[in-house]
Formats: C-alpha cells, structure tokens, sequence
C-alpha cells in the first residue's frame, strides 16, 4: 500500500499522481491529452481527487485512459488524513447544507420547492452550471413565467373520475405526455447521473432525451432503463470533426435508442455570467464525446467548455448527412419561429426522416430575449397550422406545473420537456426524487384535465384556453410583407 505522503510529493508535470477510490494513479502522461486541460489535472496533483473526479466522468475511464504501469495501486487510507487536501471545487461549502438537512421527499410539492433544494445541496459549480442562463436571464425567466398568461376555460357537468394521460410520442405510448428533455453533467447532482434519471423515466413510464454532453456513456445509460423496450432519444450536438459525431451515431443505432434529437438553439454557448463566474470550467469532459476545453483551464465556465469542438456551420443540407450515419427518426430541436417550423416540414424533410420539432430557446441559455416556446407555438398556429398536420411538435422550456403543459397541448403541442427540475429531483433525493418530480406533473395533468371537463389528452384544443392577453406579444409579420403576400394572392 502507498503512503499518501509520498504521494503528495508527485505534484507537479513532470511526475503526477492523484488518488481516486483510494487508488493511485499516475497521470503524468495523460495531462498533455487530457480534453480539460493539464491544469485541471495539476490543481488536484498529489491529493485525493475522488470528489472532483466523480459527478464529471463516467465510471472506467482512468482505466481505458491510462496504461496498466500507471495504475499504481491502493493508497494506505490511514495516512490520507496525514496530507491536508486542496477545497474540493465540486464538494460542497462550509455554508452549505449537509444532504441529510434537506427536506423529506413526501414535503416536495411542486418544482420550485425543488429547485429550493437543489440550491442547498448542490455544490456552488454544480448550481451555477445548472441554474445559468444567458445575460440578463430575461428569457429564462420569460419562459417561466409565459404560462401565467394563458387563462383555462374549466366547462361543468362532466363526470371525470377517470381520465387518461396517455398519448404516443414518435410512434411510441407514454404514460403521460411528458419528457425529460436533453440536460449535461446530472452526475453533478448525484452518483447515479443520466442512468438515475433513466430509471425513473421507465418507472413512470416516460421517456427520457439523454443529453450528448452527459456524465455517462450512452452505454451506462442505457443499462439504467428498467426493460430494453423503454424509449429514450439521444440528443446530438455535431462535432467540427464529423467522423467522431458519425463513430457516435453508430453507438447510438444500436443501443437502443428510438429517435435522434439534432441541437440547432445553441450554434455557439450563450453568455452564461454566473457558470463563468465559478473558475474552473476547464476540468469537465463530456462522457460521450470527450470534449472539453482544450488547455482552457482557467474559466469560462462549465456550459462553454462542453462547447468545445461543436460545429456552427450547420445547414439545412446537413440533415442529409445525418440520415446517412443514422437509421432511427430524426427530431429538430430549437426552433424559434413559424419560417423555421415550415421549412422543417417540407417534403424534402419529411423524406429525410424528419418526424417532430421541439420548441426550445435551450433553457434561456442560448440568446437572451428569444421568444419563450409557447410564444413560438402560437404563432405556429397562426401563419403555418399545417406544420401540426406533418410534424409531431414539442415544447421545451418554462414548463413548471402540469397546467403548463395543458396549456401547451391545447395549443398543438403533443408532449412537453423538463429539463433543470429533473436534475433538480435528482439532487439529493437520486432516482426516487426525480420519480417524485414526473409524479407530480402527472397528478397536476390529471388534475387540470379533470378540472375543464375532458377525459383524455387528446380532447384538449383551443377552446379550453383563452390566449387573448397574449395576441399582442406574438411576433407580427412586417406589413411589407403581408402586402407583397395579398399581392401575390391576386
């Protein structure tokens, strides 16, 4: 067994040690490869970097990165006190509380008490990453608070004590019409990461969209589901090196996955001020792709350095070079207007395979001051309705009560996605919390349905909903414009 001293004494780049799991390694050679940068390695040189290590890479990875001579062997766990270790940048703060401080699951009632929670227990750089958004939040906040806008229509004399929530998403039945849209780095909330998110997807009956940027392979993922016929998509973000986002869609084919859900809202990271205010952006990979900031390690924050390698360069044609490294249905995500929405129901893209379109601004990380989803949505329904006939649409973003997503559904939509409150319920409570989160968007959704009088999902339209406060917000076409559409009309 190694004594921790000695271990201490290799901190620097010429001889490099770290322990994990109370294992030494040496990773000398490994930092001029490392996707974070050497310095992420070197501020951890010597110590026990098990902390730091775990929320952000997948478990085996030390193992296929380093030679077998590397791996050194168990470290003497009575002299790891002996050797004082650098403030973990992932462990919580001293002002922080403790995860067994935090409330019973059975007292979370709605998202916002968990995202309370979530602030608690999750480490200042995990909270940044996952609460951020871009410049001065006026889009993340728009998006939450949109639905408020909308007025139900609640109709009597109905006897709903039954009523049914479930629908079927690109050909496959839910249980209700929910996802858990595309969201990196869940390992930061809990061990158990995207493959806990994925268990309570299947026992809720769900579907989960695993985030190209996760904290586990796709692989681990996966084997998280409770049977090999449960849904899931895989999000793509496509790389400036295309044959590692092409050796991906190859993983993808066949592990199971039931669609490919292809990024557009993000072409480059949005400003997201509170992620680049905590420093150490540079020691995060995604588990998928491998990318990370290259030699950044000093800032810049968490979102940016995930960014690292993703193409701008994306165009319509790209959809071509996507349906011939993959076979599964593809779904557009990120569309913010009704001319973007049209075009990705054109033939041509129908017969590449495009079958739905999520509404999303990425969370209001992307451009401060986009249009929340449901604004999209409506004015959807106003210039181009066909797109609901060709095309599944979906909604993404502000969703925090299952009026919500009545509301979006009674506008077109056929499912809607949540995002930070399921890595919220993760925080702490693992997978039993995110289980809590979906039930209760399931029970508001039953609750609502019953409340206007309809017995299943498909019965809601837009007579269940009154949008007037919001005819004046939807964007109006320029009145050159509709004058040059009478004209050619005539």
């Amino acid at each position: 067994m190694i004594d921790a001293k000695e271990v201490a004494k290799h901190n620097t780049s010429s001889s490099c040690w770290v322990i994990i799991h109370n294992t030494v390694y040496d990773v000398t050679d490994f930092l001029s490869s490392h996707p974070g940068g050497a310095k992420a390695i070197l501020s951890l040189a010597g110590q026990d970097a098990t902390e730091e290590y775990d929320p952000i890479h997948p478990p085996g990875t030390l193992e296929e990165s380093l030679q077998k001579s590397q791996i050194l062997g168990p470290v003497d766990p009575s002299t790891i006190a002996a050797v004082t270790p650098t403030p973990s940048l992932t462990s919580s703060s001293p002002e922080k509380a403790p995860n067994n401080g935090i409330p019973p699951l059975e007292e979370q009632l709605n998202m916002d008490d968990f995202a309370r929670t979530a602030e608690q227990v999750l480490s200042p750089k995990a909270w940044a990453y996952y609460s951020s958004a871009s410049d001065d939040l006026l889009t993340k906040t728009h998006n939450n608070t949109a639905y408020r806008q909308i007025l139900l229509r609640p109709r009597i004399f109905k006897d709903v004590r039954e009523v049914d929530t479930r629908t079927i998403v690109c050909s496959t039945p839910i249980a209700f019409p929910v996802f858990v849209a595309p969201a990196a780095m869940a390992r930061l909330a809990h061990p158990s990461g995207e493959a806990g998110i994925a268990e309570a997807c299947g026992r809720e009956g769900v579907l989960q969209c695993v985030s190209n940027n996760a904290s586990l392979k796709p692989e681990q993922i996966m084997a998280g589901r409770v049977s090999g016929a449960q849904p899931a998509w895989f999000q793509l973000y496509v790389q400036e090196d295309r044959r590692k986002s092409e050796a991906l869609l190859k993983r993808v084919d066949v592990l199971g996955f039931t669609a490919v859900v292809l990024t557009l809202d993000a072409p480059t990271p949005g400003k997201r001020e509170a992620d680049e205010r905590v420093k150490n952006a540079g020691n995060t990979t995604s588990a998928t792709s491998g990318e990370g900031v290259q030699g950044k390690g000093e800032g810049g924050g968490l979102g940016k350095a995930l960014f690292a390698g993703t193409t701008p360069s994306l165009t319509w044609e790209d959809v071509k070079w996507l349906r011939k490294h993959t076979k599964l249905p593809i779904i557009l995500k990120g569309l913010q207007t009704h001319e973007d929405a049209a075009m990705a129901a054109r033939k041509e893209m129908l017969e590449l395979g495009v079958t739905g379109i999520i509404l999303s601004n990425h969370g209001g990380r992307a451009a401060d001051t986009a249009p929340p989803p449901v604004y999209v949505l409506m004015e959807i329904r106003k210039y181009a309705p066909e797109v609901f006939d060709k095309l599944e649409v979906y909604v993404d973003g502000g969703i925090r009560r299952g009026t919500d997503a009545v509301k979006a559904l009674c506008l077109g939509a056929k499912a809607v996605g949540i995002g930070r409150s399921a890595l919220f319920g993760l925080s702490g409570y693992g997978v039993d919390g995110v289980r809590r989160v979906l039930t209760i968007l399931r029970e508001e959704i039953e609750t609502t349905m019953r409340l206007l009088g309809v017995y299943s999902v498909g019965e809601l339209g837009l007579r269940h909903i009154n949008t007037r406060a919001l005819d004046g917000l939807i964007y109006q076409e320029p009145q050159e414009l509709s004058v040059g559409v009478i004209k050619a009309k005539l």
